[in-house]
């Protein structure tokens, strides 16, 4: 199973966003497919801090639009929701020291914590995840 992270799925929702047509794309392919795919409610909640920031875009997304969206991901019959386990703390911790995550690698653990904790092919645009040992990820494009 998939599980997509924060930049993907604002490259999916952004229409300014670098590659947009793209990511949507792989997007759409994935919600409408009949896979069974991952979503992160923390992944989510970050999608719509990102997008409502005004510091991040000129234009920021509204609330509405980008929970609305959220909800696109989450509520299709194929998704499922994937929530840390009693490892999960364990393997965050592991993670963090082996790589000597700090700052805002530290998030980046705790996501890859996740996918290796569920099991999940970790999808992401951002190269920093092949510092973490165990973590099965790529790029969607």
């Amino acid at each position: 199973m998939i599980l997509a992270d924060v930049n993907i799925l604002i490259y999916a929702f952004r229409s300014d966003a670098e590659n947009h047509r793209e990511h949507k794309s792989w997007l759409e392919s994935v919600i409408n497919g009949s896979a069974a795919y991952g979503v992160s409610p923390q992944v989510l909640s970050a999608v719509v801090r990102v997008c409502t920031h005004p510091r991040i875009f000129a234009r920021p997304s509204s609330t509405a639009e980008s929970f609305g969206f959220c909800r696109a991901v989450l509520e299709q019959p194929n998704a499922t929701v994937v929530t840390p386990g009693e490892g999960h703390w364990s393997i965050f911790e592991a993670l963090c020291r082996k790589s000597k995550a700090t700052g805002n690698l530290v998030q980046d653990a705790w996501f890859a914590a996740l996918a290796i904790e569920s099991g999940c092919e970790w999808i992401t645009s951002d190269r920093d995840y092949a510092r973490f040992p165990g973590l099965n990820w790529r790029a969607p494009l």
